[in-house]
């Protein structure tokens, strides 16, 4: 679980964990998105594949996402910042795949973040700040569903922004 680093100062990062003592309306709203799919024709081995073959398309002026860890029916994921020197990781999130009523889903979500602290720091509420790597993640989804798409026409594909 992350903590607080040089909380309240300016241009100062802060972790946080998606799984915390806060609740999840604390968790600002980007940290709530998701993409959930549901194919009747593409396998569960294939939606894991697709899963982590979508990371391999993302990269923008923000951040890049990468495979952290691959299972049977989970991808687990991460976005590094393509604006620090060290590419330092700045989200983790993954994608869980499930058999069910004769069709695969899978869900994306996201596990741990970074927020910047801006010169409003203590005005502004942890709901209302932007987490780091968002843009990342948001294309990493549409990736994901487009993917999906391709392989079953018929696949059914939303989006959750978290508002």
């Amino acid at each position: 679980m992350g903590g607080r680093r040089g909380a309240g100062t300016p241009g100062v990062e802060m972790s946080v964990s998606a799984v915390g003592t806060r609740g999840w309306a604390a968790r600002p709203w980007q940290s709530k998105a998701s993409v959930s799919v549901q194919s009747s024709q593409v396998s569960a081995g294939r939606m894991v594949e697709l899963a982590a073959e979508a990371a391999r398309h993302v990269q923008d002026d923000r951040g890049w996402v990468s495979v952290r860890d691959r299972a049977t029916m989970r991808v687990d994921l991460r976005v590094r910042d393509m604006v620090k020197d060290d590419g330092a990781e700045v989200m983790q999130f993954h994608v869980e795949v499930a058999l069910g009523a004769g069709r695969v889903t899978a869900r994306s979500a996201v596990d741990s973040f970074q927020i910047k602290e801006g010169s409003f720091g203590g005005l502004i509420s942890v709901g209302n700040k932007k987490i780091l790597g968002y843009s990342a993640y948001e294309r990493y989804m549409e990736v994901f569903g487009s993917l999906v798409a391709q392989d079953d026409p018929a696949a059914q594909v939303s989006f959750t922004s978290g508002k």
